[in-house]
C-alpha cells in the first residue's frame, strides 16, 4: 500500500504555466492584486508531496513591503496568534535590481505533513491582512491629499 502511495505522488505531471493560478492559492493572490498596493509574479499553493512551499512573489514598494512585515511580525508574537503557521517576507531583487518580496512560511519546510484546512485558514487570514493593509494605506492617503489640499480637522472629507 505504501509502495503504491508513494509511486502515485511521483508520477509525472505536466508543468504548469506561470500565468496559471493554482486554486488553493487563487484568493490570496487575487487579493494581493486587487487592492492596487501589490502585483504578484508568481505563485505555488504548496505541494507537500514534493517538497514544494506555498508562496507568494510579487513587487511592491519598500513602505507597503515593510507594513506587512509588520503585520506578520505582530501576528507571531500576538498572544492569539490569528496564523496557524509562521509567515516570513523576505525582499530581494530582480534582475533589474527592482525590489521583490516573497511570503513564504519556512515551518512548513520541516513538517512532514501539512493540514489543508490549516494552510487554507492562512490564505485566507493572509488575504485579510492584506484587504487591512489596503485600507490603512487608502486612509493614509486619504487623509494626506486633504491636509495637503489645506482643509481643516473639523472639515469632513467630501466625497465626489
Amino acid at each position: 500500500m505504501l509502495q503504491l502511495m508513494t509511486s502515485l505522488f511521483q508520477t509525472e505531471r505536466p508543468l504548469r504555466s506561470y500565468s496559471t493560478i493554482e486554486p488553493g492559492i487563487a484568493p490570496l493572490v487575487a487579493t494581493m492584486n486587487r487592492t492596487g498596493l501589490m502585483r504578484t509574479i508568481a505563485s505555488c499553493e504548496g505541494h507537500w508531496y514534493r517538497g514544494l512551499d506555498p508562496y507568494v512573489a510579487f513587487e511592491a514598494s519598500m513602505q507597503i513591503g515593510s507594513e506587512f512585515d509588520r503585520l506578520l511580525h505582530e501576528d507571531t508574537i500576538a498572544q492569539l496568534s490569528q496564523l496557524f503557521y509562521h509567515w516570513r517576507l523576505e525582499p530581494y531583487f530582480n534582475e533589474d535590481h527592482d525590489i521583490r518580496f516573497r511570503l513564504s512560511s519556512p515551518q512548513l519546510s520541516s513538517l512532514y505533513i501539512w493540514r489543508p484546512t490549516r494552510l487554507r485558514h492562512d490564505f485566507e487570514t493572509l488575504a485579510s491582512m492584506i484587504q487591512k493593509l489596503g485600507f490603512q494605506f487608502k486612509n493614509r492617503t486619504i487623509h494626506h491629499i486633504e491636509y495637503a489640499c489645506g482643509a481643516d480637522r473639523s472639515t469632513p472629507l467630501r466625497h465626489v
